[in-house]
């Protein structure tokens, strides 16, 4: 009898501990979508600023990056659910402008 009682004893607490992991999942906010919004044109703008840094001594490989950079960035934001087309191409030209 002493031996059972342990192992309900077990597998109650397993459960409890079970119930409490999956509520504390549950009740994680996450940020709204202009907030992670604007946190990806920030990266995006800052991913960027650091290329022409790095490569700003030669114009024409600084051009080439640039066009690689623009072009990942053109096929991730088409991806991404926080951006619509509009919204897409005119961060394009943005980073493409600097």
């Amino acid at each position: 009898m002493a031996e059972n009682s342990f192992v309900y004893i077990v597998m109650f607490l397993l459960f409890v501990g079970l119930g409490v992991i999956l509520y504390k999942k549950s009740t994680i906010k996450s940020k709204p979508a202009h907030l992670k919004k604007e946190e990806i044109i920030k990266q995006y703008e800052y991913e960027m600023l650091k290329l022409i840094s790095k490569y700003e001594k030669d114009s024409k490989l600084l051009s080439q990056k640039k066009v690689e950079f623009l072009k990942q960035a053109n096929k991730e934001l088409h991806q991404n659910i926080f951006f619509d087309e509009n919204e897409a191409k005119a961060l394009i030209s943005k980073l493409a402008s600097f």
